[in-house]
């Protein structure tokens, strides 16, 4: 069965054929990838935490107005608080994962690191409170445009309970063919 994902392009639309499983990826950001990065207002970005102590956390947040700088730099605002709770520190480096829905049960996903675009000044403690986003670069490691996980995850849901149904019906008949001996 073929899926197909429809991206934006210079007069006209181009369509993207490819089967379960397969994907469409790239390391650089493409005129159709940017579009479907800028044509968000909020994107959903998960930053992952690997530090001494902890095993493995992901910090996720919203990524607002999300602006394509060049071929592989993004640059997003994100929440100040789900920043520094991820990164630590205001000038460290994090990596983290964009996603997207791009419709037909297809999901962009973006990964790279993450840097506050201006480290924010130490201030006396109490004298200001910090702004609500962050600006943050994002350089693009690496895409892809794949099928959904909870479209697999619903169409599986769908198949057992296909299954169990046509179980429970084969059952009824048997209890039936049995009473009647």
């Amino acid at each position: 069965m073929l899926h197909s994902v429809v991206c934006p392009s210079v007069g006209h639309a181009i369509v993207h054929h490819f089967g379960e499983g397969a994907a469409v990826w790239g390391q650089v950001i493409t005129p159709s990838i940017a579009h479907l990065l800028q044509s968000e207002s909020e994107l959903p970005i998960d930053f992952s935490r690997v530090r001494p102590g902890i095993v493995f956390e992901v910090e996720t947040t919203g990524a607002l107005l999300p602006h394509v700088i060049d071929a592989s730099t993004l640059r997003v605002h994100v929440g100040t608080a789900a920043f520094r709770h991820a990164a630590g520190r205001a000038d460290a480096t994090v990596e983290a994962v964009v996603r997207i829905d791009v419709g037909g049960g297809c999901m962009l996903k973006v990964w790279g690191r993450a840097t506050a675009e201006t480290p924010a000044p130490q201030e006396p403690a109490g004298l200001r409170e910090p702004a609500p986003t962050t600006p943050v670069i994002f350089k693009v490691t690496f895409w892809e445009i794949s099928r959904a996980n909870d479209a697999r995850f619903d169409q599986l849901l769908c198949e057992t309970a296909k299954k169990d149904r046509e179980i429970r019906e084969l059952r009824a008949q048997v209890a039936l063919a049995m009473c009647s001996q």
